[in-house]
């Protein structure tokens, strides 16, 4: 189903190199900044309100 939802969406899934310092702590980092500063920065009634505040917390991550 990934496989498919990206070929439909024209993305490229790039793997990291397993135990590869520099992509890996690249990608932790990301992952560890969202939890911070999307998915735990505020209190959500909902998994659907969380989850509609991506798209926005995603543009200011890339843009700002």
């Amino acid at each position: 189903m990934f496989r498919e939802a990206c070929a439909t969406l024209g993305l490229k899934h790039i793997r990291t190199r397993p135990y590869t310092s520099c992509t890996n702590g690249k990608a932790e980092r990301f992952i560890q900044m969202a939890l911070r500063e999307w998915a735990y920065a505020a209190s959500y009634p909902n998994s659907d309100e969380r989850a509609s505040e991506l798209p926005r917390w995603l543009h200011e991550y890339n843009f700002y």
